[in-house]
């Protein structure tokens, strides 16, 4: 199945490698893109792979314990909603 990045995910997913950067160096960010796209290869493969969000027609993968990611099922493909931080209070 494809994967589309919403506007909001691309925005979301890029202050996430920033903040890392900048707290922690390269070698954290490429863990986390690491960690990003191996959950994404999962979703493909298995699209209901990570549990209902709260919120109606989506789903919340943990990526690691500090950071999820919430996506939606279309009928053709897989669209990224947004990366959150999990210690904020989303409504996902």
């Amino acid at each position: 199945m494809k994967v589309i990045w919403s506007a909001w995910a691309k925005y979301t997913y890029l202050d996430i490698l920033e903040q890392l950067y900048l707290k922690w160096g390269i070698s954290i960010v490429e863990k986390f893109e690491l960690e990003v796209n191996e959950l994404i290869n999962k979703i493909k493969d298995h699209n209901y792979i990570c549990p209902k969000s709260t919120s109606v027609g989506l789903h919340k993968c943990v990526i690691n314990k500090h950071n999820s990611l919430i996506y939606r099922i279309a009928d053709k493909h897989i669209e990224l909603i947004t990366f959150i931080f999990n210690k904020s209070e989303p409504i996902f």
